[in-house]
């Protein structure tokens, strides 16, 4: 079972594409991350995830310490991953350190460098949260290498990417970046044109990091690669919306993903809650509605290489757990496309750390 027990709904900064919802200071109550974990372990036989995420999950220190502690008791001898999302305003040496000890995988979110942070990524004032959020990834380079570096990609902000990208690879020594587009506000045709080079751009950089002996691992194009490799993804690569993977919002109520949680109004997507356990009727509904049904995809040569089964992209996007919009279908073609070129340059190089990425023993494991 994996686990996201979204914390509170406050937060400092405002960022533009946020889906968390309107900020308000809403905390989780002890007893109810008790209670969310008892009942995620109740209903999972083998390893168990817990991650952390907001609003700001930090914010919450005390709980997320609790809740750690907590579940690592009740999982008794079973094999638990712990992970935590966070902007990095709020971690300290002593926080990054504990996290570190404890065995936290880390998201720490920070939006490229400057020009593209400060687009998309502010504090509620309108002030630059750059440089706060630049401490907060220093303070966690300095503890972990488990981490990753989540940049969101936006119209406001596409034109920086690939600078921001080599930012945080050269600058500051990061070694995996998790590029995300926001898939929830319309991309006019100027900017999915901005959205191609930017992808064309980071896709020439990544080349340059293999044939330099470094490479970065990048999530969006490595992914792709891995699809082209094993032919496709396979049930083990999706998430389980609603099955086995659920959130929680700070209230107690269920949710197949965190993503969906937003300011807890959405009575149609609620699986039920801690204290009852889950609407059965209801989650087999949306359970039964995941996938894809879409007629054009299912004609598609790229189908089985596409993110054409992610529920809350299709959800948030077309209102359809198991409908594609015709952004996430243009940012796939785009994605394979650049993935394929740069498997296609390194592979001809025969450059040893891609084929020793892509082509050992256990290329299977999907890049995150």
């Amino acid at each position: 079972m994996n686990l996201t027990l979204c914390l509170t709904h406050a937060c400092g900064l405002a960022c533009t594409y946020c889906y968390a919802g309107a900020k308000r200071h809403a905390a989780m109550t002890r007893e109810t991350a008790e209670q969310a974990i008892r009942f995620a372990l109740t209903h999972s036989d083998g390893k168990f995830q817990l991650g952390f995420f907001g609003g700001e999950p930090l914010l919450e220190w005390d709980l997320l310490r609790h809740a750690t502690d907590f579940a690592r008791r009740e999982a008794g001898e079973r094999e638990l991953v712990l992970t935590v999302t966070t902007n990095g305003i709020h971690l300290s040496p002593d926080r990054a350190r504990w996290l570190a000890d404890n065995g936290f995988f880390l998201g720490i979110s920070i939006d490229g460098n400057r020009a593209m942070h400060d687009a998309t990524r502010r504090f509620a004032n309108g002030e630059s949260s750059f440089d706060a959020c630049v401490r907060g990834l220093d303070t966690t380079l300095a503890a972990t290498e488990d981490f990753e570096v989540i940049t969101v990609v936006d119209p406001a902000n596409v034109m920086h990417t690939a600078d921001g990208v080599r930012f945080l690879s050269e600058e500051k020594g990061v070694r995996r970046v998790s590029l995300n587009p926001n898939f929830y506000i319309e991309w006019d045709e100027e900017a999915r044109a901005g959205l191609s080079a930017a992808y064309e751009a980071v896709g020439e950089y990544l080349i340059e990091t293999y044939r330099r002996g470094r490479p970065l691992v990048m999530n969006v194009l490595d992914s792709k690669i891995i699809t082209a490799v094993k032919e496709g993804y396979t049930c083990s690569d999706r998430c389980s919306f609603g099955g086995e993977e659920i959130a929680v919002a700070a209230s107690g109520r269920i949710y197949p993903c965190e993503r969906l949680v937003g300011d807890d109004t959405n009575d149609a997507m609620c699986l039920g809650d801690v204290v009852n356990g889950f609407d059965k009727q209801k989650r087999m509904a949306i359970l039964l509605k995941r996938g894809n049904h879409d007629e054009d995809c299912a004609a598609c040569a790229l189908r089985s290489r596409c993110m054409n089964w992610c529920g809350c992209i299709n959800y948030t996007t077309t209102g359809a757990i198991d409908s594609v919009s015709g952004l996430l279908c243009f940012h796939e073609q785009l994605a394979i496309r650049i993935g394929d070129h740069v498997a296609e340059v390194l592979f001809a190089e025969r450059n040893p750390h891609f084929l020793t990425r892509f082509y050992r023993e256990d290329v299977f494991v999907a890049a995150t």
